[in-house]
Formats: structure tokens, sequence, C-alpha cells
């Protein structure tokens, strides 16, 4: 089983491998990416996303997510690669720096919404819209998402956060596609933040204000459990997602070219 992917930009630019979140798809690094320049961006459905769906539910985690960037990585016959990901993603860039040191270079660390604890709480509606999704069908989904207190509230004091929620609801009913959802939430990255000592990597973590979805406290945790890492605050994605995406690609451009 392969992961799809797709590889575009500058076929002679440096490569970046870059992975999305959970419950996106290869598109989300595509389309935040596009005006990063001299960059060959390689961005996966990672296994239970996009058209990678071929893969048993009962596999999933954050090492046998890693394990399956590898397994690309050498079907594109690169040794080594800057990595990096956003969210889910960025947990699957540090499981690699972990796992498979040589294989990785620089690193991005985008918007984090994991550490070393599973099930982390402000993720679990994105867990609960799999589970009833699972099981139930999808008007039944909406409406226990609507009446939920903690996604209510949510709506209350960040409706664009809330609306990304509400988003999930559109994706393939599809048991590999729902199930995602609450696997990953009930994996982690890494089983200690002290192992993070151990990336002696150049990583720049980026994180976003007014995102309940990833706390900057997450952001600021890795930054400084890792040796060798710079934070920068984005603008608010889901505020003023022009000046996000220009920030990020800015910051991006800078500390991959030096």
């Amino acid at each position: 089983m392969n992961l799809a992917f797709a590889d575009s930009g500058s076929t002679t630019g440096t490569p970046l491998l870059f992975m999305h979140g959970l419950g996106a798809s290869r598109q989300q690094p595509i389309a935040s990416l596009a005006t990063l320049p001299n960059t060959r961006l390689i961005a996966p459905d990672m296994p239970g996303h996009g058209d990678s769906l071929t893969f048993d539910p009962d596999d999933f985690s954050f090492d046998f997510f890693a394990d399956q960037a590898i397994s690309l990585l050498d079907q594109l016959e690169i040794e080594s690669i800057n990595v990096g990901g956003i969210s889910m993603g960025s947990g699957l860039a540090l499981n690699l720096a972990l796992r498979y040191p040589q294989r990785v270079k620089k690193l991005i660390v985008l918007r984090p919404s994991w550490l070393d604890q599973i099930e982390p709480p402000h993720l679990s509606l994105v867990a609960k819209v799999g589970q009833w999704l699972h099981h139930e069908d999808e008007e039944t989904a909406t409406q226990k998402l609507a009446l939920d207190p903690d996604y209510q509230t949510l709506a209350e004091q960040n409706m664009p956060v809330a609306e990304s929620l509400t988003a999930l609801l559109d994706r393939r009913k599809d048991p590999v596609s729902t199930q995602v959802l609450f696997k990953m939430w009930q994996s982690r990255p890494f089983e200690s933040l002290t192992q993070l000592s151990q990336i002696p990597n150049q990583t720049l973590v980026l994180d976003t204000t007014r995102d309940e979805l990833h706390p900057q406290t997450i952001a600021t945790t890795v930054a400084q459990a890792l040796p060798n890492a710079s934070i920068t605050t984005l603008p608010p994605r889901y505020h003023d997602r022009t000046a996000y995406l220009q920030a990020l690609n800015t910051a991006l451009s800078d500390f991959l070219a030096h």
C-alpha cells in the first residue's frame, strides 16, 4: 500500500516533505505553500485522508504514519530532506526526527496540537465527529455536534474555529476516513517531552493566536523543549487567512534559505 501524494513546485528546488493536519489532505500544504520559492514540495495524503484509504484503521498511530512517510521517501529515492507539518503533521515531523534522524534535515513545526499526551482535550470534538460519523449518519452527527456543550461554547467564543469542525462533517463517509479522526486522537507523536532534547535539528516552530484547536502553549512548550528551535507567531489563520499565508510563506522562505 502506497500513500497518494503530490510532487509539485520547482523540480530543481530543495525538497520539502510537508504533512497535513488531522482531517485534511495534501491539498492543505499545496494551498498554503503555493508561493514558496525554490522548493520541491512533496505533500502526501496520510492514511485515512484524501486518496490514501486502503489502510487498516487498526494500524493508525503516529509511528505508523511516520513509517509510511519514510516509505514514500524510499519510493522517491530521497535519503534526507527538510520536513514539516501542520497540527498532526507537525507531530509526525517530530516523530520522524526522533525515529529516523538520518532522514531529516531542517524541521518545521506549524501550529502543533499534540505533546506527549494521548487524547488531548482540545481535540476531543474532532474525535467525537469521527465517532459520530462512524456510527451514525451525517444528519445525526450534525445534530450531535450542534448540541454538544463544548461546541456551543466554542461557537460563542470563536465561530471561525467552530466552523472548521463542521467542515469535518463533509468528509468522505468511509470507515477508514471516519475512524482516523479518533484513532489518531488516541495516539501521540512521542512518549515523553524530554525526548525532544534529542533532536538537534534547526527547527522553526510557528503558532497563531485565536486558535483553540492549536493552543499557543503547545507551540511554546515544544520550542522550549527543542535545543535548536526558534518560534514565530503568525496572524490568526481562521480570522485573516491572507495575512496568515503571506506571513507563513515569508517565514518559511527565510528559514529554508539560511
